[in-house]
Formats: C-alpha cells, sequence, structure tokens
C-alpha cells in the first residue's frame, strides 16, 4: 500500500492537523541536534500510520508534534544558540509525508521517503 492509498482513509481534520504541523517543522522549526534525532523517531512512526491509515496513531503524534513545536522549539529569529533547522534526510521525509497527506494525492502516487538508518 502506498502512503497516499492510507491517506486517503485518514479524515481530512487528522490530515490538515498533521500537515501544519509538518510545514511549520520545515518552514520554523529550529532544534539542537538530539532534539531532531527523537522528531526523527517521531517521524518514523508517523510514516508508518499514514502508510497504514491509522487516523487514531497519526492524529496522537501529531499531538506529539505539537507538543515540541511550543517552547523547546526556537522560531527562525535567533538562532545563535547551536540549534538547526531539519537536516536534509528527514526534510526530504517531511516533504513526502506532507504530500502524501494532501486531499488530492493520487493514490499510487510518491511513498514516503524510507526510514533513516542508524
Amino acid at each position: 500500500m502506498s502512503t497516499s492509498e492510507g491517506a486517503a482513509v485518514i479524515d481530512r481534520e487528522t490530515a490538515d492537523g498533521a500537515r501544519l504541523a509538518l510545514e511549520l517543522m520545515l518552514e520554523e522549526w529550529r532544534l539542537p541536534p538530539e532534539g531532531w534525532v527523537e522528531i526523527a523517531e517521531l517521524l518514523d512512526e508517523l510514516s508508518t500510520a499514514v502508510a497504514a491509515g491509522d487516523a487514531a496513531k497519526v492524529n496522537a503524534l501529531t499531538g506529539e508534534l505539537d507538543e515540541w513545536s511550543g517552547s523547546r522549539v526556537t522560531r527562525i529569529q535567533g538562532t545563535g544558540d547551536g540549534r538547526m533547522p531539519l537536516p536534509e534526510p528527514d526534510r526530504e521525509r517531511v516533504v513526502a509525508l506532507v504530500h502524501a497527506l494532501k486531499p488530492d494525492s493520487p493514490p499510487g502516487g510518491p511513498h514516503t521517503a524510507p526510514a533513516r538508518r542508524t
């Protein structure tokens, strides 16, 4: 099953919430490297949930991402503290997830990028 096919069974509200969290991560988040390690683990779980069409899990993981977006994340301004944007391999995975969660994403479309190897 492609991620797009799984996303088709996820309700629009859940998909929209996940997409918003992921888009903010791409555009604004700055974390220390160890923070991105934790986020990569959440992305693994989110990719699996989207591929399975598990709306409840997608919703729960979106909630975890929302918690990260609060006080733990530095916005683009004031990044002189060792925080960095989303690393490139994870950036590609997030872009694929955003695409997979779009309501107009065709079945059989792009798959999410494979899980990161550690």
